[in-house]
């Protein structure tokens, strides 16, 4: 008999074949004294690089016209270990170049011309890989037989158990040219700039989302998961693999004219606007997948993209206005007053949206299920579909927007007595369209569906997420001097969105998107950052620096740092999966009014605060509605 964590017991002539292979891969408890924890190691990665660098500046072909040029070659290994002592490889090398071509067209009028080349390759090899075919040996079908993908599927555990997982083969090779150009022209009080450029980008990729799969486990079937687990009854399961070679491409374009007024001898200001474009990823032989959805979720249909498709509607709003002022209010004072606005684009969004578009049925194998009485899973043959669950695991709403900040600032700054310098800043950033994950078609346990036919087990991505940041920075600084310079900064902070910015959170209600409006991933409320230098032989005039000691002891830097801030935002979750899906995450608790935090046996949070949500609600404690320990270091 095998004892778990809640003092169940299975025979051990139930313990399935599965199991008992994946739990070799634990390593035994190595000390004893915590309810908590009872097994700790060091993680010692080790990295090792090599860099090249060169640069040819200022070659004159004459008194007009002058080439700069640099480039450079990167490598990098990398031995990266984790907590079950599996180390997975990785290597990486980069090679750019740089040409500028400056154009001194009349003594107001000049130009820049560049040209930006830049090509990289990145591997990962897991522990695994080539070497022992874990889920083989245990039995285990369904996942990918590649002999580079192989190792154990993923175990999830509600308790808190140690998640079991190994890394993922990838051999990635990028590649981008960049074209710009930029002129300066000075007029009067003005001094315009302007230009644009063009990158076109290529992401060649050879590598599987989730290859071995992953199972979760909960107290569904028994009082334990650990128990589950050991009869082989996963509570979800989840495989994404198929279609490895992916060769995505990508054009971005942008131009911008800008205005530095010198208004009066007090007063600068800053005018200008800026357009940009990116488009939407496609692949070179059309391997997308989206589902084709009405408004209602009533069905949701597989559409193959084509080679120049990448069934995403192109966002051409990208126009950005960029206001600046920098005033001196009194010429005798070295008070300055700087304000600022400017519209910002996230350019980024549409490579995450790509890698979950290629790696989906009807081109590769995907599914995200849940056991249930019509479809049983074990631990031997979980990775199989379900005729009520949709095959094509993820999908993006067609007219799907870029987001978009507005940032404000302000900020005062005057010199001090002593080389010292006082700050005061203001930032204020508004997004709009920022992404929003939803579950179409779940609802709470114990509620019936109200559309028995309508399609689940996907997640949807729309654009109709807000977010917002206000933060305060109040900064001291003294400048070299003497040897020495310093700063004190804190920052006073609070960041609001409902679509889980800094991560990928998915509505626990997918009707009730509000709901999920609460601090931001990456809030931090207080943070204080303290820095000093001192950079020896200064007082030359004492003479100690003179002579054998100042070759020995001259010019050398000592540095220290000191940060501290409150904790992050964490949310309580119930590992379990939302009903009609494989996916957990979004489920929460209920509050039950007990006190929050009771730091006791080296925990930090009250067992007691939370609650399981009645059959037919969903629970009412909030997203990120927990304050992480405090930080320091």
């Amino acid at each position: 008999w095998l004892g778990d964590l809640s003092g169940t017991t299975v025979p051990a002539g139930l313990i399935s074949p599965q199991a008992r292979t994946l739990l070799d891969l634990y390593p035994m408890p190595n000390f004893e004294g915590s309810s908590v924890y009872n097994y700790q190691v060091p993680i010692v990665g080790a990295t090792h690089g090599d860099n090249i660098q060169g640069s040819l500046n200022n070659f004159t072909i004459n008194a007009a016209n002058r080439l700069s040029g640099n480039g450079g070659y990167q490598n990098t290994r990398s031995d990266d270990p984790d907590l079950f002592g599996f180390t997975d490889t990785g290597r990486s090398s980069t090679a750019n170049a740089t040409l500028t071509w400056n154009r001194r067209i009349t003594p107001r009028i000049g130009a820049v011309i560049r040209y930006q080349f830049n090509l990289s390759s990145t591997a990962n090899l897991p522990y695994f890989a080539n070497r022992i075919d874990v889920s083989g040996i245990a039995g285990i079908s369904g996942n990918d037989r590649d002999p580079r993908n192989w190792g154990p599927p993923a175990l999830n555990f509600s308790s808190g158990i140690a998640r079991l997982s190994s890394g993922t083969y990838s051999h990635d090779r990028n590649l981008s040219h960049l074209v710009s150009y930029s002129s300066t022209w000075i007029r009067g009080r003005h001094g315009f700039n302007y230009g644009g450029d063009y990158r076109r980008q290529q992401f060649n990729l050879y590598s599987q989302q989730d290859p071995r799969g992953s199972f979760t486990f909960t107290a569904a079937a028994t009082e334990s998961d650990f128990a589950n687990f050991l009869l082989g009854v996963p509570t979800a399961s989840a495989i994404a693999y198929g279609n490895a070679d992916k060769y995505f491409r990508q054009s971005f374009a942008s131009a911008f004219i800008t205005d530095d007024w010198k208004v009066r001898p007090s007063i600068t200001l800053t005018l200008g606007v800026r357009w940009e474009y990116e488009s939407p990823i496609v692949e070179k032989y059309g391997r997308l997948v989206n589902l084709d959805i009405p408004p209602d979720f009533a069905s949701a249909t597989p559409v193959v993209a084509s080679p120049s498709d990448s069934l995403i509607r192109t966002d051409k709003t990208g126009i950005q206005p960029r206001l600046g002022l920098a005033w001196r209010p009194r010429a005798t004072s070295s008070l300055i007053v700087r304000a600022g606005y400017g519209l910002y684009r996230d350019t980024a969004v549409y490579r995450s949206i790509a890698n979950q578009m290629a790696q989906q049925a009807p081109l590769s194998r995907s599914l995200s299920v849940q056991n249930s009485l019509e479809n049983p899973l074990t631990l031997a043959d979980g990775f199989k579909g379900s005729s009520s669950v949709t095959a094509t695991t993820f999908a993006v709403d067609p007219d799907f927007r870029v987001g978009t900040a507005q940032n404000w600032t302000l900020s005062l700054q005057e010199d001090l007595p002593a080389a010292m310098q006082f700050s005061l800043s203001y930032l204020g950033v508004k997004g709009t369209h920022v992404p929003q994950r939803i579950l179409p078609n779940t609802y709470p346990y114990g509620t019936s569906s109200v559309c028995f036919e309508c399609p689940t087990g996907f997640a949807y991505l729309m654009s109709g997420g807000s977010s917002n940041r206000h933060a305060g920075t109040v900064e001291i600084r003294r400048r070299q001097r003497n040897g020495f310079q310093a700063s004190v900064q804190y920052t006073y902070a609070k960041a609001i969105d409902d679509a889980g910015l800094g991560g990928n959170a998915i509505a626990q209600d997918w009707l009730d998107r509000k709901a999920e409006r609460a601090l931001s991933n990456f809030d931090q409320r207080h943070v204080i950052a303290v820095q000093g230098q001192y950079t020896s032989g200064s007082f030359t005039r004492l003479g100690f620096w003179d002579g054998w000691r100042g070759k020995l002891f001259r010019e050398w830097t000592l540095t220290a740092a000191l940060s501290a801030g409150s904790g992050s935002p964490l949310t309580p979750s119930i590992l379990f999966p939302v009903r009609g899906t494989g996916i957990t995450g979004p489920l929460r608790p209920n509050v039950t009014g007990a006190p929050l935090y009771v730091e006791q046996n080296g925990g930090f949070l009250s067992a007691g605060a939370f609650e399981a949500p009645e059959l037919g609600q969903f629970g009412n404690a909030g997203r990120n509605s927990i304050t992480g320990p405090a930080q320091f270091s």
